[in-house]
């Protein structure tokens, strides 16, 4: 048997190596190598060196085959002893703040028969990632000191940034949707992808069902599915806005004849008056809920 890439190599490489081949994961960013080669130094009692030392490190790897700029994303990194892994994976291992949601999501949750050709993710707005990513930056230089601190640049590798996708991800469209809350997601439980939690799988077909398959489709999967997971969307439309509200109420109340004191609170938003629609894509109709004071224009 051949020995592993990372025992061909010795001090932090070879450390660096037997992590990277430990971890099984198959991609990882330029700041993820970077952050890991400095506790590298740092768990091996040394100092950790100029930025020109650490891109030394990076140089020895990649000249002895253990990392290589990925295909898709040429700025990060392809482990090569670790098997490739598809699109839904790489996304989320690249983009800690994306997650798979709307259609895709719904696949994955068993609530539709469609396919969807994009991959659809989805991640906060520009801003918000920024202020999360300057977090997790100001919480690598707290516990791992180091005197030798670049300026943070943008384009930097030593700077944590929003992903940029490719049109394709391991030969498969992606698609990415971002919006001004951060949605709730989980891991999923056979690999590294994340997708959005039921709850939010059931909210965005109502906040954005142009990527849920249509308003039409929407409805059909909430006839038939949201009974089973109804104290999950529940609990998620409770932070909702009051439009969703409305909307969600008027789907369990009268479309599927459930009753919930939860719901009942949700009338509290209704508001009389307007121009409110179930679906926002298509014009209003004289069609509405007394109760929820909707138009009915699907």
């Amino acid at each position: 048997m051949s020995e592993k890439p990372g025992r061909l190599l010795w001090g932090i490489p070879g450390t660096v190596a037997e992590t990277l081949e430990h971890k099984e994961k198959p991609v990882l960013t330029a700041w993820d190598l970077f952050a890991l080669i400095r506790r590298s130094y740092r768990d091996a009692g040394r100092e950790i060196p100029p930025p020109a030392e650490l891109r030394r490190v990076v140089f020895v790897l990649k000249d002895r085959n253990i990392i290589r700029p990925d295909l898709d994303y040429p700025q990060h990194y392809r482990v090569v002893a670790v098997p490739n892994l598809p699109s839904d994976d790489i996304v989320c291992l690249l983009d800690r703040f994306c997650y798979i949601s709307h259609l895709s999501a719904m696949q994955r949750w068993g609530l539709t028969d469609r396919i969807p050709e994009p991959l659809i993710i989805s991640r906060p707005d520009d801003k918000t990632v920024s202020s999360m990513a300057t977090s997790i930056m100001d919480k690598e230089d707290s516990e791992t000191p180091w005197k030798y601190r670049p300026d943070r640049m943008p384009a930097s590798s030593f700077h944590l940034h929003n992903l940029a996708h490719p049109r394709q991800v391991r030969n498969r469209t992606v698609k990415l949707h971002k919006s001004r809350h951060v949605g709730s997601s989980v891991r999923d439980r056979s690999g590294f992808a994340r997708i959005s939690t039921i709850g939010q799988t059931f909210l965005d077909m109502l906040l954005q069902p142009t990527l849920c398959g249509g308003m039409d489709h929407v409805l059909n999967v909430w006839d038939e599915h949201a009974v089973d997971h109804l104290s999950s969307i529940i609990s998620t439309v409770n932070s909702a806005g009051s439009i969703i509200k409305c909307r969600a109420g008027y789907i369990i109340e009268e479309r599927l004849g459930v009753s919930d004191q939860h719901v009942e609170k949700w009338k509290s938003s209704v508001q009389r008056g307007g121009s409110r629609v179930l679906d926002s894509k298509r014009p209003y109709a004289p069609v509405w809920s007394e109760t929820w004071m909707i138009s009915l224009n699907v």
